[in-house]
């Protein structure tokens, strides 16, 4: 466990699904989830989410789960799955805009070759249709997060998770108006709350980009200077730096320091994958203050 300048905690993915006392989300559902809702690409956020929606559910009422950024939806999927594994009356209010009618290739350069949707245009809809079950405890809503978050009326939120704009400012107005439809023991979830940093204000990805298309220019022209270059790029996006400044972190921090005492904050650190490694990824998990 480490402490960052905010003085949140942060702690590894794994050790918080231990900590976190609630049913494990089956091995090969996630795989399943991960290969068809996001081309194999990660989803181990999915494992936390999971668990979070039983924590954090209400016996006195039905569960209200809030999912901003659908995209195919793996999120809104297994949280929706959370509460059938377990039982739990409720319902997940997926937004995102794009509508659920409306029909896309869905493939992504970073997703698998073996993606079940390479080279396919369908819709949200079709795929759940076709592959999940689960869907049926999901409202998708079509829009921007601000005008469906002025017009709420779902009643308290029990989770929310942030995942569409990853701007400063999107992402606090996000949280400003979250505050107020929160049920009081819920929890806001924030993707993307990177840990990285910045070279003279050049974003890192930038830099990594850089480096892998130099290193593919090495590996032809000059090879003996191709694993020296792969250094600054090809699997640590992170090597040249030491603080990044991102919109969602500093959404985060102006957020908490304008409400002293209020909210509690704890990072949970994604674990290394390809490009993406542990100062990469993280997520935020923001809680009340209790007493």
């Amino acid at each position: 466990m480490t402490i960052v300048q905010t003085g949140a905690t942060v702690t590894p993915l794994e050790q918080k699904l231990d900590e976190v006392d609630s049913a494990d989300l089956s091995a090969e559902w996630y795989a399943h989830a991960a290969k068809v809702l996001r081309g194999g690409d990660g989803g181990e956020h999915g494992l936390l989410l999971y668990k979070l929606v039983q924590r954090y559910a209400n016996a006195s009422r039905p569960v209200v789960v809030l999912d901003i950024g659908t995209a195919r939806g793996f999120s809104a999927m297994t949280m929706a799955r959370a509460m059938e594994d377990a039982g739990i009356a409720g319902h997940v209010h997926t937004v995102d805009i794009i509508d659920h009618q409306e029909s896309l290739n869905w493939h992504a350069v970073k997703h698998e070759a073996d993606d079940p949707l390479a080279g396919a245009t369908v819709t949200r809809a079709e795929i759940w249709a076709k592959w999940f079950q689960e869907g049926g405890g999901i409202t998708p809503i079509t829009g921007r997060s601000a005008d469906v978050l002025k017009k709420w009326d779902q009643g308290p939120i029990n989770l929310a998770f942030l995942d569409g704009s990853h701007a400063y400012a999107d992402v606090k107005r996000e949280l400003t108006q979250l505050e107020s439809l929160m049920d009081e023991n819920g929890a806001i979830v924030v993707d993307d709350y990177h840990l990285g940093s910045t070279v003279v204000r050049i974003p890192s990805r930038l830099i990594t980009a850089f480096a892998q298309r130099l290193r593919r220019v090495c590996e032809i022209a000059w090879p003996r200077m191709s694993k020296h270059v792969a250094r600054f790029g090809a699997g640590n996006e992170y090597a040249l730096v030491t603080y990044r400044l991102h919109g969602t972190r500093k959404a985060v921090a102006e957020f908490l320091a304008e409400r002293p005492g209020q909210w509690s904050l704890e990072i949970i650190a994604m674990p290394s994958r390809g490009d993406y490694q542990g100062s990469d990824y993280s997520l935020a998990v923001l809680t009340r203050q209790q007493g």
